[in-house]
């Protein structure tokens, strides 16, 4: 749905979506990167103590990132214009998706865990868990490279004054707001 929003409130808007791209990109991307490198790097090299906090660093900041999102869309909604809260709350909604992706992903890697103690055989345990820690990177690849795109999209939507039609039936614009959507309200009328 369009709305009539100044062009300050829509460059705000982006905001959040900027946000979520420099931290799924960035760090997510990276934490993936040093999961999947961390289980081709042997036991006895010089790179083996890094492998958790390769993980962790990366991890840690996003959950920050995550948190501040949520916090601003939630201070926001109360204090905020709707149109920048409406997309502070998308780009919320986004990361709990992204926390539903790494809750199956670590519950692959435990399941790769307790199936390895499960084995006699030192190299079948290593073999349990390296193969499901790779197959987990996989949901969680697959889930950050969707939301990639779709927070692109949100950047685009905020710059045109947009709010997808499920956020708007579920946060209503305010009256003033109400009457001026429709399809294309923002565009000029065709000839």
């Amino acid at each position: 749905m369009f709305f009539p929003i100044p062009e300050p409130v829509r460059r705000q808007a982006k905001t959040p979506h900027e946000l979520a791209m420099v931290n799924l990109v960035l760090f997510n991307l990276l934490m993936l990167i040093a999961l999947l490198g961390g289980s081709f790097v042997e036991s006895d090299s010089s790179l083996a103590p890094y492998k958790v906090l390769g993980v962790a660093v990366p991890l840690g900041i996003s959950l920050a990132i995550a948190g501040y999102t949520w916090v601003r869309a939630r201070r926001t909604a109360r204090d905020g214009p709707w149109f920048l809260a409406a997309h502070w709350r998308l780009a919320g909604a986004r990361y709990q998706v992204l926390m539903i992706a790494y809750l199956v992903g670590t519950g692959l890697i435990g399941l790769g865990w307790l199936l390895a103690q499960a084995q006699k055989s030192p190299g079948m345990q290593d073999l349990m868990f390296i193969a499901l820690q790779r197959v987990a990177i996989a949901p969680m690849l697959i889930t950050l490279m969707v939301l990639v795109m779709l927070e692109s999209g949100a950047i685009y939507q905020a710059q045109r004054g947009e709010v997808p039609n499920r956020l708007a039936e579920r946060c209503p614009p305010p009256a003033d707001l109400a009457g001026a959507d429709t399809e294309f309200a923002s565009a000029p009328p065709a000839a």
